[in-house]
C-alpha cells in the first residue's frame, strides 16, 4: 500500500513538473521549463495549507485571497503547458507581489505575510537563471523590491477587516515565520544542489576536454601570441618532442622546438595568421629534446581569451608519411628507368629481328611472284608463312607493351570497306582452303563505302579472330559476317562476326581466354603453339573503339566471336591500293630514289621491289655515304635506315636537310618505341615504313609524297 501511494504521488509529481517538455526543445529550455513547474507546484502546496489553515481559524477573506492567487498560479501554469512560458512566468511573478501586498493588508504587518518576500528572493534565483538570464533576474528583483516596499510602507500593523486576536496573531506569525524559514532551506538547498551539479558538469566538462586534448593525435601547443611563450601542451606533445613531464616544455619559447631553417617561417606565418588570414596550414619541420628532426603537418590558429591573444599550434607527425613519398618517389624513379629500358630493350630487339624479317619475307615475296619450279611452291608457302608466322609473334608482343603502358593509339583513315574485307578475306581464304576448311564471306552490300577508322587496328583485329579460326578448325567452315545493324549520313553502325566450326572453348574458360598469355588449356598450347596474348590484345583493341569482343563457344560445336563498331562516313572516296591489286598502283617510272641501308639483304630486297615499278634506285651503306652522294646528284626522295655505322639516319638526314628542306625522306627502320611518329617528324623525316615493309604500303607513300612534290 506504501509503495503504491509513493508510486502514485511520483507519477502525479512527474506529470506535474515535465508537462509541456518536447524533442524539439533544448536543453536550457527544459531546465526553465522544469523549474518553473517546480516552483508552481510549491506555490500550490503552500497555498492549500494556507487554505485549511485560514479555514480552520474561520479567516475565510484570507482563505479567499489564498484561491483567489492558487488560481492563477493554476492559470500561469496552462500558459507554460502551451508553450507560453514566458506569458506564465510574467503571471506568477506579479500575482506572488501582488498576493502578499493585498494578504499583508487584510491581515496586517502583524500577522508576519511580508516574511514570505525573503524565501521569494530564493525563489526568484531558482526559477531565473542568473547566469543565462540576468537582466531578467534583475527586472524581477526590482519588482520584488518595489512590491515588498510598498507592502510595508502602506499595509497597516493590524486591520480589522477580519476579527483576529492577539493570541490568533502570534500563531499567524509563528506559522509564516515557520513557512518562511522552511521554503528558505528548501530553496536554499536547490540552489546549493543545482550550482553543485553544475560544478560537477562543468568538471566533467573540463575532464572530457582535457581527454580530448591529450588523447588527440595532433600534439597541442597553446602559446602567448605577444611573447611566443608556452602556456600549455598536451601529452601527444610530450611524446612528440621526447619529454616526460610538462614542465619541460610550459614556460620555454616556441623557437626552442623549431629547426633552425623553420624558425624565421614560423615567425612569418605568425605575422600572417595576426593579419587578413585567420589561419595557416602546412609542413613544418622541429628537433626533440633529444636532438631527432621529424616533420609535422601544422595548422596555427590564433584566438582570444580575457583580453588575452593565444595561437594554438596543432603538429601532426608525418615523418613516416615523408619517408614512403621519398621511397615512393625513388620507387617511381627506378621504375621510369627500367620502364625506359625496357623500352628501348623492345626497340633494339624489334630492330634486330625485324632487319633479317624482313630480309625473309621480301624474299619470299620475290620468288613466289617470280617463275619458280612447282615442287618448290610448298617449300616457298612454308617459307613466307613462318616468317609471316614469326612477324606476328614479334608485333604482339609489342603492341601488348604498348597497350599495358596506355601509348598505344587509335588514328583516324579513310578506309574503304568493301576493298578491306576483301583484302582481309584473300589473306586467309588461301590459308583455309589448303586446310580443306570452306571460306565464306557474308557482306553487306550497303557498307560499299568509305569509313574513318584505324585500318591497321582493325585488320589486326580480324587477323587476329581469323587466324585462331583458321588455326583452331580442323575441319568444316569459316565465315567473316560484316552487317550495317543502322546508319545515317555522317555514321554507320558496323558489326563484325568470325564464326568457325573448329574445336570450341569450354563455358568455364571463356573469361580466362582474353587474359594474357591464357589459352583454354596446357595441350591446346603444345597442340596448337602461340604466345596466348591475341585474344587479349584484340579485346583490348576493340575496346579502344569503345566496343565490347564477345565470345559465343560450346567445346566441340566451334567458336563465335562478334563486336559492333560506330564508325564516321567519309563521302570522298579515295583510290585503294594493296598488294593484291598492285597492277593498278600509279606508275612511279622516272622517279629517282636514294636508298641508305647497311644491311645487303635488306638493300636488295627493296631494290627490287623499286625497280620493278620503274624506279631508278641508288644506294649508300652508311649515313656518311648517303650525305655524300645527296650532295653530288639529284633525287625525288629518300629511303633512310635509322641505325647505320658511322653516321646513323638522323644525323645524315640532318646534315641534308641544311641542303635542301623540302625533299620527302622515308624512314626505312625495324625499330618501335614511345612516340614515334612524333619523334621522327621532329628529326625531319616526312613519314617512315616499318620493317619488313609490305610492297604496297611502301609503292603507295613512295607515289604520294613525289605526286605532292611535284604537284
Amino acid at each position: 500500500m506504501k509503495e503504491k501511494l509513493l508510486y502514485l504521488g511520483w507519477s502525479i509529481y512527474r506529470d506535474i513538473v515535465y508537462s509541456g517538455l518536447n524533442e524539439t526543445l533544448s536543453k536550457d529550455h527544459r531546465k526553465k521549463i522544469i523549474r518553473f513547474n517546480q516552483f508552481i507546484l510549491l506555490a500550490l502546496l503552500v497555498n492549500f495549507f494556507s487554505v485549511i489553515s485560514y479555514f480552520y481559524h474561520k479567516l475565510y477573506i484570507s482563505a479567499l485571497i489564498n484561491i483567489t492567487s492558487a488560481y492563477f498560479l493554476l492559470f500561469a501554469f496552462f500558459l507554460g503547458s502551451k508553450r507560453k512560458l514566458e506569458a506564465g512566468r510574467i503571471l506568477a511573478v506579479v500575482n506572488v507581489n501582488l498576493y502578499l501586498i493585498v494578504i499583508s493588508y487584510i491581515e496586517g504587518l502583524k500577522a508576519g505575510e511580508y516574511l514570505l518576500f525573503f524565501p521569494y528572493f530564493l525563489v526568484l534565483t531558482f526559477v531565473v537563471s542568473i547566469r543565462r538570464n540576468f537582466r531578467e533576474l534583475l527586472a524581477v528583483y526590482v519588482i520584488t523590491v518595489i512590491a515588498s516596499l510598498v507592502c510595508l510602507k502602506l499595509c497597516p500593523y493590524t486591520n480589522d477587516v477580519q476579527v483576529i486576536n492577539n493570541s490568533m496573531y502570534e500563531r499567524l506569525y509563528s506559522s509564516n515565520l515557520i513557512i518562511s524559514l522552511s521554503m528558505t532551506i528548501i530553496f536554499s538547498y536547490s540552489i546549493l544542489r543545482i550550482n553543485k551539479d553544475n560544478e560537477e558538469a562543468i568538471l566533467q566538462e573540463k575532464k572530457f576536454g582535457d581527454t580530448i586534448f591529450n588523447t588527440s593525435l595532433d600534439g597541442v601547443f597553446i602559446i602567448f601570441s605577444k611573447t611566443n611563450t608556452i602556456a600549455s601542451c598536451n601529452q601527444r606533445a610530450l611524446e612528440l618532442f621526447e619529454v616526460k613531464e610538462h614542465r619541460e616544455i610550459e614556460g620555454t619559447q616556441i623557437e626552442n622546438w623549431f629547426d633552425e631553417d623553420h624558425i624565421k617561417q614560423f615567425s612569418s606565418i605568425e605575422e600572417s595568421v595576426s593579419g587578413d588570414v585567420g589561419n595557416w596550414q602546412g609542413e613544418l619541420a622541429f628537433t626533440t629534446k633529444t636532438g631527432r628532426t621529424f616533420h609535422g603537418y601544422v595548422s596555427v590558429v590564433p584566438f582570444g581569451y580575457k583580453d588575452t591573444r593565444y595561437t594554438k599550434i596543432s603538429i601532426l607527425d608525418v615523418s613516416n608519411v615523408k619517408m614512403a613519398e621519398f621511397e615512393l618517389m625513388v620507387a617511381k624513379e627506378k621504375a621510369e628507368v627500367a620502364a625506359k629500358a625496357k623500352s628501348r630493350f623492345l626497340s633494339n630487339m624489334s630492330h634486330e629481328l625485324r632487319t633479317p624479317l624482313n630480309g625473309i619475307i621480301g624474299a619470299s615475296n620475290l620468288l613466289l611472284q617470280e617463275e619458280y619450279l612447282a615442287a618448290q611452291k610448298p617449300h616457298l608457302d612454308i617459307l613466307k608463312f613462318s616468317s609471316e608466322h614469326m612477324m606476328m609473334l614479334i608485333n604482339d608482343i609489342l603492341d601488348y607493351n604498348k597497350i599495358e603502358a596506355g601509348k598505344l593509339e587509335l588514328s583516324e583513315t579513310s578506309v574503304g570497306m568493301k576493298e578491306f574485307i576483301q583484302q582481309i578475306a584473300s589473306q586467309f581464304a588461301t590459308e583455309a582452303r589448303a586446310k580443306g576448311l570452306e571460306f565464306t564471306i557474308d557482306f553487306d552490300d550497303r557498307l560499299d563505302l568509305d569509313l574513318i577508322t584505324d585500318e591497321t587496328r582493325l585488320n589486326q583485329v580480324l587477323s587476329n579472330l581469323l587466324s585462331n579460326a583458321v588455326k583452331f578448325t580442323p575441319s568444316g567452315r569459316i565465315t567473316l559476317a560484316v552487317r550495317k545493324l543502322f546508319s545515317s549520313s555522317s555514321k554507320a553502325t558496323i558489326q563484325f562476326i568470325v564464326v568457325d566450326t573448329g574445336i570450341g572453348i569450354p563455358k568455364n574458360k571463356h573469361k580466362e581466354v582474353f587474359e594474357s598469355f591464357t589459352q583454354a588449356d596446357i595441350n591446346t598450347t603444345r597442340k596448337y603453339g602461340g604466345t596466348g596474348l591475341g585474344l587479349a590484345i584484340t579485346k583490348k583493341i576493340v575496346n579502344m573503339f569503345n566496343s565490347d569482343l564477345l565470345l559465343e563457344s560450346e567445346e566441340g560445336k566451334g567458336t563465335a566471336f562478334h563486336f559492333t563498331v560506330e564508325l564516321k562516313v567519309n563521302e570522298n572516296k579515295r583510290q585503294y591500293i594493296h598488294e593484291a591489286n598492285e597492277q593498278e598502283a600509279v606508275d612511279l617510272q622516272g622517279v629517282k630514289v636514294l636508298i641508305a641501308e647497311d644491311n645487303p639483304v635488306n638493300l636488295s630486297v627493296a631494290r627490287r621491289f623499286l625497280t620493278k615499278w620503274g624506279v631508278t634506285v641508288c644506294e649508300a651503306t652508311n649515313g656518311k655515304e648517303a650525305v655524300e652522294r645527296f650532295a653530288n646528284d639529284r633525287y625525288d626522295l629518300l629511303l633512310i635506315d635509322l641505325e647505320m655505322p658511322e653516321m646513323d639516319g638522323a644525323t645524315a638526314l640532318r646534315e641534308i636537310r641544311k641542303v635542301n628542306k623540302q625533299i620527302p625522306v622515308l624512314a626505312f627502320t625495324a625499330a618501335v618505341y614511345d612516340d614515334m611518329q612524333a619523334d621522327l617528324l621532329q628529326k625531319g623525316f616526312t613519314d617512315f615504313v616499318h620493317k619488313p615493309f609490305r610492297p604496297g604500303e611502301l609503292h603507295a607513300k613512295i607515289a604520294g609524297l613525289v605526286a605532292a612534290l611535284r604537284a
